[in-house]
């Protein structure tokens, strides 16, 4: 021990401090590979400890955890239950719709509200003798009590008629566009509440006919028979106008040539 101290003093200025430089380098490179291992490891320990453990320490946070997961579940369930009513409701509805549509196309109703339109759309205009012949033409299908008044702002008219017994309003308004042209009829009942909604397209300029109808809006109800049967009457009298229409040219033979029914049955 004495010969390491005698060493010791025996060294130069410069060795003492390299030795020392050795010293504290060895310590600090003994340093940083004890934090480089320990480091990890202590990491690990902390990674590896599952969540649950943490939870499970916790009886609240627990808890707490629990009922967000029955809640979370409940909620799932809800949205899932809405989700199902909604997509029946959609199909329900859809059905119901399609069918009204169904209906209202088969028994020609838009047709039918295009043809009331048109046949007293002028009969404002006319004479009283006129106006007259008309209602007798309309009495046929079951029409009564007619009044004509233009609608304020648009371009239409809103009719107002007795309908076997019942009082219907119907709102007729133009829509004329670069490509297309169509009458858009709104049928209401007498205290204004909508019934059915259809838009026509006329055939020509603005003629007589419907090309093509579509139903926009409509309600089950009694009017539905009304315009049914106003459809079926607007049929007979059409009926009846063609027959009489064939039947001209027998008219026109029956003046020309002065037929003896009677003198014929006793030839047989």
């Amino acid at each position: 021990m004495n010969q390491y101290f005698t060493e010791l003093l025996n060294l130069s200025f410069g060795q003492i401090i390299l030795m020392g430089s050795s010293v504290l380098v060895a310590f600090f490179l003994t340093a940083a590979l004890w934090q480089l291992f320990r480091a990890p490891r202590s990491s690990k320990k902390i990674v590896l400890e599952p969540e649950q453990e943490f939870v499970r320490k916790d009886p609240i946070l627990s808890q707490a955890l629990n009922k967000a997961d029955k809640l979370e579940g409940l909620l799932n369930k809800d949205l899932e239950d809405l989700k199902q009513n909604l997509h029946n409701e959609r199909e329900n509805i859809t059905l119901a719709v399609q069918a009204l549509k169904n209906i209202a196309l088969e028994k020609k109703l838009p047709q039918t509200l295009f043809q009331i339109y048109s046949e007293t759309k002028s009969f404002p205009k006319k004479s009283k003798e006129a106006q007259e012949v008309d209602m007798e033409w309309h009495r046929k299908v079951g029409i009564s009590d007619l009044s004509i008044t233009p609608i304020i702002g648009q371009d239409g008219i809103t009719i107002t008629f007795v309908l076997l017994r019942h009082v219907y309003l119907l709102d007729a308004i133009l829509h004329n566009y670069a490509r297309i042209k169509f009458v858009e009829l709104i049928l209401m009942s007498s205290d204004q509440k909508i019934l059915m909604v259809a838009r026509v397209k006329p055939d020509g300029e603005m003629g007589r006919f419907a090309e093509e109808n579509a139903v926009m809006e409509m309600t089950n109800g009694e009017w539905v028979d009304d315009l049914i049967a106003c459809r079926l009457l607007m049929d007979k009298r059409q009926s009846e106008l063609d027959l009489l229409a064939n039947h001209q040219e027998v008219e026109q033979l029956k003046k020309k040539f002065r037929l003896n029914f009677s003198s014929k049955k006793q030839l047989k």
